[in-house]
């Protein structure tokens, strides 16, 4: 699982937008659910489409609307599982 950018510089209410990216191996095909953790409080985020699979080109774009988050430095954790597998990534996330 990654993701990009890396980090993200907002100002005032903004939305953030990542690429996640699914590497499968091993002849994985299953649907990959995606989650976000560790947003500050005033902001929310959400995957289209969620989850990602071969269809999506195991791709999906995280929004993060950031409605009133304190200027400050922020690390999210998007996190793909599917059945036992699960695999995660962080990005930044800077409000001014």
């Amino acid at each position: 699982l990654s993701a990009s950018p890396g980090n993200v510089s907002l100002r005032g209410n903004s939305t953030a937008v990542y690429t996640v990216t699914v590497a499968p191996s091993g002849g994985f095909t299953g649907p990959v659910q995606l989650y976000i953790s560790g947003l500050p409080t005033g902001a929310s985020g959400s995957f289209n489409p969620n989850p990602a699979t071969s269809n999506t080109n195991w791709a999906s774009t995280l929004s993060v609307t950031t409605s009133g988050v304190k200027k400050g430095s922020y690390t999210l954790t998007i996190t793909g599982t599917s059945g036992s597998l699960a695999s995660s990534t962080t990005v930044s996330l800077k409000q001014h």
